[in-house]
């Protein structure tokens, strides 16, 4: 068992307003209206509208990761919801590092306590967490940690896109070519769930406590079966293949490299890919942010 003292998270105080709240619902696609009509909440014989429970949930799960700094993995969350809180009181958002045990692997295991307590030091929501937290590793980047959220050699997720007219009009278009039935051979980049932002495993890299000086693509690969054409349903497969870094003139360079594969309706491979990114980070001392 490591030693550790037991202590607090500084509190951090979040006053709900009806526009969290819209924006919870439209993300969750909850329009109760005890959340956001007064007439209802006074009915069930409340003052004020009511703050959803998931969303309180949420924000503590976010300052959790705050509180737990860069390299912490939350396993396990639960919460329970004790009472209602009224959109527009602050609510007062905390937990406390209960305890920490050494792993086998080297990480370690903490267990916290969380709450939400209203104006009136009642507590709205109790919870635990457990999280396991990563050696630093001399100051590098936590690749074993990236390369466990990536999913690295698994697949990753599976998307489909309907390739349309226009879509491949405007495509065309942009890169100077002439529209046609047969999308540029270049479309394919458009069917990205990387790229479209329909995948995202690796946010917490934009967190890490390094200064990030720069980023982009590395370089982009395709192999055609077949053109791709309007009307064709794809269907693309991403799986992360490579994750490793090199030193280079802005910093330490990290490369992700995937691979997708796109399938049409009947499951023939239409084309595959290889994409590679890049990010860059200054991990000397004094190239951390502030």
């Amino acid at each position: 068992m490591t030693a550790v003292a037991v202590r607090d998270f500084d509190e951090r105080v979040v006053s709900p307003s009806t526009e969290h709240l819209l924006r919870w619902a439209s993300a969750a696609d909850d329009y109760s209206p005890i959340h956001f009509d007064r007439d209802v909440a006074a009915a069930r014989g409340f003052e004020q509208p009511l703050v959803h429970g998931p969303w309180k949930a949420a924000v503590l799960r976010r300052l959790l990761a705050g509180w737990l700094g860069p390299n912490a993995v939350i396993r396990e969350l639960s919460v329970r919801y004790l009472r209602p809180d009224a959109v527009g009181r602050p609510l007062r958002f905390g937990g406390r590092l209960v305890s920490a045990a050494s792993l086998a692997d080297g990480s370690t295991e903490m267990r916290c306590t969380l709450w939400v307590r209203d104006d009136q030091d009642r507590a709205s929501v109790e919870g635990e967490c457990v999280a396991t937290v990563e050696p630093d590793s001399a100051g590098g980047l936590p690749l074993e940690r990236l390369r466990a959220a990536v999913r690295l050699g698994q697949d990753a997720g599976t998307f489909t896109y309907r390739v349309e007219a226009n879509d491949v009009e405007a495509f065309a278009k942009a890169i100077g070519a002439t529209p046609g039935t047969d999308a540029p051979a270049t479309y394919f980049g458009a069917l990205d769930p990387v790229e479209r932002r329909d995948l995202d495993l690796d946010a917490f890299l934009h967190r890490l406590p390094y200064e990030m000086t720069g980023g982009g693509n590395a370089f982009n690969e395709v192999t055609y079966e077949r053109p791709i054409r309007v009307g064709d349903v794809i269907t693309v497969t991403t799986r992360y293949t490579e994750v490793y870094e090199k030193t280079g003139s802005r910093g330490t360079l990290l490369f992700r490299v995937r691979v997708n594969e796109m399938c049409d309706e009947t499951g023939a491979l239409v084309a595959t890919s290889r994409c590679g990114h890049v990010l860059s980070y200054r991990l000397e001392q004094g190239g951390s942010r502030p």
